[in-house]
């Protein structure tokens, strides 16, 4: 999920006031997470510099089929996950998913109020009868955000990069970057949901909504 200049989070001063708990939360495992030390690490210029990678934009391939379940050896799936965070970090994300850095393997993370969480061939278990409207933004539609009905809330199951199963739920942003990441990983973008063309709208540099990635 995408942060585009000038459709970011609220402050932070207000985004506390206006919620009381998390808006993604575990509550079953323990995920892999992206820790403090880690967040420091990765988010450092020379990192990001050095690591990150071209976000995919719509139209390519790896965008548009569904990934593979990684086999991968931790030590390999955690210097994707650090590519992939850095990744991220350039382009102002809050989540992010294999196939946009043109890696076709179910890894997402999602970081919605710095959550880091890191999620191996995650599933959707069950959403909300509750929609809500919601503005949506994606790093691989740059410049544009699109207005649609996502669930309210949201669970999710995953794997860590040990291959221990953990539970994940998430309310209105939390809910929605769950459902964009895992999107993603099934070769679906955000822009597949409109209702119509003009629900398609470019970013306004004025505009302050929260979106995801």
């Amino acid at each position: 999920m995408s942060t585009e200049e000038g459709v970011g989070p609220l402050p932070a001063s207000e985004a506390s006031e206006a919620r009381t708990e998390p808006r993604m939360r575990v509550v079953k495992g323990r995920p892999w997470r992206i820790d403090p030390g880690r967040r420091a690490k990765w988010s450092e210029e020379d990192f990001v510099r050095r690591h990150a990678l071209a976000i995919r934009q719509i139209g390519d391939p790896v965008l548009h089929a569904p990934a593979k379940r990684p086999t991968l050896p931790k030590a390999e799936l955690e210097a994707l996950v650090a590519r992939m965070f850095a990744s991220m970090v350039a382009a102002q994300g809050i989540g992010i998913a294999a196939p946009q850095v043109g890696v076709a393997l179910r890894i997402a993370i999602m970081d919605v109020d710095e959550a880091g969480i890191v999620a191996i061939d995650p599933r959707i278990e069950w959403t909300s009868d509750e929609l809500e409207d919601t503005s949506e933004g994606c790093l691989s539609v740059r410049g544009f955000y699109g207005m649609l009905q996502r669930p309210a809330a949201a669970r999710l199951v995953a794997l860590d990069l040990n291959a221990r199963r953990f539970t994940l739920e998430g309310d209105e942003l939390g809910a929605q970057c769950m459902l964009h990441e895992t999107d993603h990983l099934s070769g679906t973008l955000y822009v597949q949901h409109l209702r119509s063309r003009e629900d398609l709208r470019s970013v306004d540099p004025d505009e302050t909504e929260e979106v995801t990635a």
